[in-house]
């Protein structure tokens, strides 16, 4: 190879998409990141084609046949991400002499992506979100156990055959690493970045305490079951907003209280109107859940684009002295109380410092660099 610089893909297999709406906001920002930094980097996805897809700027290389449906049983899912499966691995040996390194996102307990890995050319990464076996283990019922055991074994096979790890958190780097000691593989934290410009809201934070907690689906690691609870022994004065679909569940303990505006799902146009009056942003209250102590969620980046400052029940992948972000119990009278001693910040200032560290240019220019500088010792050994 005559050229300086890798050329790099980034590859994500998304099976169900209306759990992928994050990803895909994510990707696209990586997309604008490459543009901006203009590096020789491709972010796609594999993913089945859906109207939902046609306004994201992120090219779909699954084949036009693979079409989403609404069908939500195990047994179509589970067709559909066979399919989805099938095709990816004819169509990526068609593409890897284009690229020098693919990283792709990892797929849990998947032999094909091991193999693949193990007789193709390219340098091979992986992109970990996730602690994958106990995570699964957290999934109730029999399916979950399977899946983890099966993670447990394939999983541990693939892990060892990337030639790079990269990892959203340091807790995920460190739990990857276990997972194939004593073998030791390059490994590199790539969190969720944010929007290149901060853009904050307007300022309309009155004296009761309002706050806006958003999910594509508030999942149980969200923790909202447990805000709301704490709702039961809370009397004072205080707003809260969700955007997002939610369980049934929660929705009618949600609608009881006259202090909680459900806004279902809304269009980041209507997230930053709904955001003008909140003290902060709420972001997972319950990742352990998940087996996390450690997260780096996106909409936690883009409460800082807007001005607000977060709160919490994990640890962020944020430098330790960030002003901006603070643990708290999933109570709310804990989180006036965190919310409280941003009440002088302003919107423009908390956005504008945010930005400065957690801007997904910042992130994927170290990132790219950092692969380059092993892309070029795996060529001289």
């Amino acid at each position: 190879m005559s050229h300086a610089l890798p050329r790099i893909l980034h590859l994500s297999l998304i099976a169900r998409i209306h759990q992928g709406s994050g990803i895909f906001q994510q990707l696209t920002l990586e997309r604008e990141a490459a543009r901006a930094l203009n590096i020789r980097w491709s972010t796609e996805v594999f993913a089945p084609h859906s109207p939902g897809l046609e306004g994201i700027d992120v090219p779909n290389r699954a084949p036009q046949s693979l079409q989403s449906t609404d069908e939500q049983s195990l047994l179509s899912r589970s067709r559909m991400n066979v399919k989805l499966r099938r095709a990816l691995y004819r169509w990526l040996p068609t593409v890897e002499n284009d690229y020098d390194i693919i990283l792709v996102r990892y797929v849990m307990h998947d032999r094909r992506l091991s193999q693949f890995m193990r007789t193709h050319s390219p340098m091979m990464g992986l992109v970990h979100h996730a602690r994958e076996v106990p995570e699964l283990l957290g999934l109730d019922g029999p399916i979950g156990r399977a899946r983890a055991a099966a993670e447990a074994v394939v999983g541990r096979q693939t892990v060892r055959e990337a030639d790079v790890l990269l990892a959203v958190t340091s807790e995920i780097a460190e739990y990857e690493l276990a997972r194939v000691s004593p073998l030791q593989i390059p490994t590199l934290i790539y969190p969720n970045g944010g929007p290149s410009k901060p853009s904050p809201v307007t300022d309309r934070r009155g004296a009761v305490p309002e706050f806006l907690f958003v999910a594509s689906h508030f999942s149980p690691w969200q923790g909202l079951d447990l805000l709301l609870r704490s709702f039961h022994s809370f009397d004072d004065d205080v707003v809260l907003h969700l955007v997002g679909s939610m369980e049934d569940v929660d929705l009618r303990r949600a609608q009881s209280d006259p202090r909680i505006i459900v806004h279902g799902v809304a269009d980041q146009v209507e997230i930053r109107r709904i955001a003008e009056p909140c003290w902060a942003g709420i972001s997972s209250l319950a990742t352990e859940r998940q087996g996390l102590r450690v997260a780096c969620p996106l909409k936690v980046r883009e409460y800082f684009s807007m001005g607000l400052p977060a709160i919490g029940s994990h640890r962020e992948e944020l430098p330790s002295d960030f002003p901006y972000y603070a643990m708290s119990a999933p109570d709310i009278a804990s989180i006036i109380e965190k919310a409280r001693e941003w009440r002088l910040s302003s919107r423009t200032q908390i956005a504008a410092y945010a930005t400065s560290v957690v801007s997904k240019d910042q992130i994927l220019a170290k990132t790219y660099k950092d692969l380059t500088n092993l892309w070029i010792e795996r060529r001289r050994s």
